[in-house]
């Protein structure tokens, strides 16, 4: 059976499938990534809480919820700090990973300089214990700033996101900021503990990368995804039969970012 490279070579040349290639990468990364993301956020917060609890004989904190803090740090020198730091530096490979990625495949580099800072201030947070130094609390909020930041410019910048995927987009980031804001300014300055609210805040940025695979899922694939599976017929490929194939794929080539 031949292909679109055998059948149309001076349309698809080996630097366009080298292209199709890269980007198929991608594309599997950002689809299938935030969800393994989400995962591993859920099961370090799982674990370390669980093993806290058991430590202590009951809750660290006194309360029925703690502050993610306490079930990653005590007490101190437990086994929970290793499960912790272990899964956020999981975490933090992963989010490089999947957060590239999405800034090639939208074709927008301006994220990718939040989302480093976020990764550093993440570890940051995750390796200084809350009762050692208030840096513990600072880079947690640099770390929800610059995922905010990050988060912005991504849902600003796709171009295939729809309307409505945007405000959604932009209204998890909102959430975010101003759930997280009220619980660190009661907790740091009003020494009110309002830990649900934190939670919240934690699973929102994280919610927000799923749309990634969500979008993927639903929508087009285009140009990069057809050649790697280098359909026969382009045209039953992207159900387009009543155009030339010639045309099809031109308009693919060329407009390889927008939706077909």
């Amino acid at each position: 059976m031949s292909t679109v490279h055998d059948q149309y070579p001076d349309l698809v040349t080996n630097a366009d499938l080298e292209r199709a290639r890269s980007k198929a990468v991608e594309h599997e990364l950002v689809k299938w990534g935030p969800l393994a993301l989400f995962l591993t956020f859920a099961l370090t917060l799982g674990l370390s809480a669980f093993i806290s609890i058991r430590l202590s004989e009951g809750s660290p904190c006194g309360e029925w919820l703690c502050d993610i803090s306490v079930y990653g740090g005590w007490p101190k020198n437990g086994a929970e700090q290793i499960v912790f730091r272990t899964g956020f530096v999981l975490i933090a490979l992963q989010c490089l990973v999947i957060c590239c990625g999405r800034c090639r495949l939208i074709e927008s580099w301006t994220c990718t300089i939040f989302y480093g800072a976020a990764i550093v201030a993440m570890l940051m947070m995750a390796f200084i214990p809350f009762y050692a130094s208030p840096v513990h609390f600072y880079s947690a909020a640099g770390t929800f700033a610059c995922l905010a930041l990050g988060q912005w410019s991504d849902a600003t910048n796709d171009r295939r996101a729809s309307p409505s995927m945007t405000t959604a987009r932009k209204a998890m980031i909102i959430a975010t900021v101003t759930f997280f804001g009220i619980w660190f300014g009661a907790e740091n300055f009003a020494e009110v503990d309002w830990p649900v609210l934190e939670y919240m805040a934690a699973f929102l940025p994280f919610l927000y990368f799923t749309t990634w695979s969500y979008q993927l899922l639903t929508l087009p694939t285009g140009l990069h995804y057809l050649l790697i599976k280098e359909m026969p017929i382009v045209t039953d490929a992207l159900h387009l039969r009543a155009l030339p194939v010639e045309l099809s794929a031109q308009a693919l080539f060329h407009s390889d970012t927008d939706e077909p």
